[in-house]
């Protein structure tokens, strides 16, 4: 089961400047890379990349659904709601969710309610689960 998760909102540009991402959408970002800079694995990014980040967020006893960082990246972002569309044409914004299980399932539920105001930002949603100890996935999928 899902036990906690973290999102980003992401705009990555070729061109745009992560300052003029600022400016459009009214928010200052938690996270920027410039275009040149090298990234830990050593490449060199070719864009720039703009985020807010919420932070690993952990369930609550009222929501398990395991999308609670999705809804605090939208009050977040809710600021921007209606000047995404107007981001220039070499940017691409995105959600990044990522969910943390405590088991080799990571099943979760996106209500309803969430997937209508994701879509009010007209943005796509890139989703992972990771599982909390590969060793007992692979002692899991053994047992089949």
């Amino acid at each position: 089961m899902i036990q906690s998760s973290r999102a980003s909102f992401i705009v990555s540009s070729s061109e745009t400047d992560p300052e003029a991402i600022s400016n459009l959408l009214g928010l200052e970002p938690t996270r920027v890379m410039n275009a040149g800079t090298p990234r830990e694995s050593g490449r060199v990014s070719d864009h720039h990349t703009w985020s807010i980040d919420t932070g690993e967020v952990d369930n609550t006893s009222d929501d398990q659904t395991g999308t609670g960082a999705v809804r605090t990246l939208l009050e977040l972002i809710q600021p921007a709601l209606g000047r995404v569309s107007h981001l220039s044409p070499d940017c691409e914004p995105r959600i990044q969710w990522s969910a943390y299980s405590d088991s080799v399932q990571g099943g979760f539920v996106m209500p309803a309610d969430l997937a209508a105001a994701i879509g009010e930002f007209g943005v796509d949603v890139y989703g992972t689960v990771y599982l909390d100890d590969i060793e007992d996935v692979h002692a899991h999928a053994s047992l089949r």
